[in-house]
């Protein structure tokens, strides 16, 4: 006979925003399970930026800090499984996980996250979070005033432009093929003296002051780092798939602004329910605002029987 556990709400995914959804419930008296797989899509950066009273620290290191101020709450307990599927029943929630628990919530906090699909470019992943970058507020700072590239050739890439320039006048940008730019955009690139190479980008390698970005013509760029639009974001929402949960043209899971999905009873914070702004503080605003009305709700119910 399977082990059934009961909980008030389930939180599934413990970063940011789960964590962050987690401290509220805890404050709450709130009987609450976190699924953590230890996998949060800023991993493999150094550090996590723009984070109130913890600029520059480890993102691992802020999950860490989390975890253990949960430990004050013991209405909170922290599972390390992966929940394989999601249902609705009477009164609320069945989940079950990769290693055959069921668990009966309910409330469902979803902060399953996002994973950067990058392009299939030799060098990329390994020197991602590091010497290859996606965005100026995370890592603008620390790579200001050298010589960077940015690997892009979208509307979006262009919108970053403006912002890479803010920090570095010294700017290459390669298109990894044909590029897409309207005749205006690439006039305004020529105008400020901003390089633009369609020439297909074969490999982007590590060196000791930067990296070398690797032409299929034989060309070799050497930069102190390089900007990359990732091919694509996947989001994480196979559980949303599986309770109902209406998705955006995105793909990231549909809220209101109480971080609300379609389905009552289930909410979603942090990436995965956010398809522009991902930074660390937003992804915990989100959680904290999922956690406080999954709250309200339940004490709204119970004050009501």
């Amino acid at each position: 006979m399977k082990n059934i556990q009961q909980f008030d709400v389930a939180i599934i995914g413990g970063a940011s925003a789960g964590l962050a959804a987690a401290l509220i419930l805890g404050r709450s008296i709130r009987k609450t399970v976190v699924f953590d797989t230890g996998e949060p899509r800023n991993k493999p950066a150094a550090h996590a930026h723009n984070v109130f009273t913890r600029d520059g620290v480890s993102p691992l290191e802020i999950l860490e800090i989390g975890r253990e101020q949960l430990k004050v709450y013991p209405s909170v307990a922290i599972a390390q499984e992966r929940v394989i599927t999601a249902a609705k029943e009477a009164g609320g929630f069945r989940l079950e996980t990769a290693s055959g628990g069921i668990f009966i919530v309910r409330k469902v906090i979803l902060a399953t996250g996002v994973k950067d699909i990058l392009p299939e470019i030799a060098g990329i992943q390994a020197l991602w979070g590091s010497k290859v970058i996606h965005c100026p507020y995370c890592h603008g700072w620390e790579a200001r005033n050298t010589s960077v590239g940015l690997i892009g050739n979208d509307d979006m890439a262009y919108h970053l432009i403006a912002m890479i320039y803010n920090l570095n006048k010294d700017l290459t940008i390669f298109t990894n093929g044909k590029c897409t730019f309207s005749a205006e955009q690439q006039a305004k690139l020529q105008q400020l003296g901003i390089g633009l190479i369609e020439t297909p980008v074969t490999a982007v390698e590590d060196e000791a002051d930067g990296i070398r970005i690797v032409l299929a013509d034989g060309m070799v760029h050497h930069k102190h780092a390089t900007y990359v639009r990732a091919a694509r974001i996947e989001y994480h929402t196979e559980l949303a798939v599986q309770l109902g949960c209406e998705l955006d043209e995105a793909g990231s899971i549909k809220v209101d602004e109480f971080q609300q999905t379609t389905v009552p009873g289930i909410f979603a914070a942090g990436d995965v329910a956010h398809p522009m702004y991902h930074q660390v503080m937003a992804a915990a605003t989100g959680g904290l605002r999922a956690g406080g009305m999954c709250n309200g709700q339940m004490s709204a119910e119970d004050f009501e029987k």
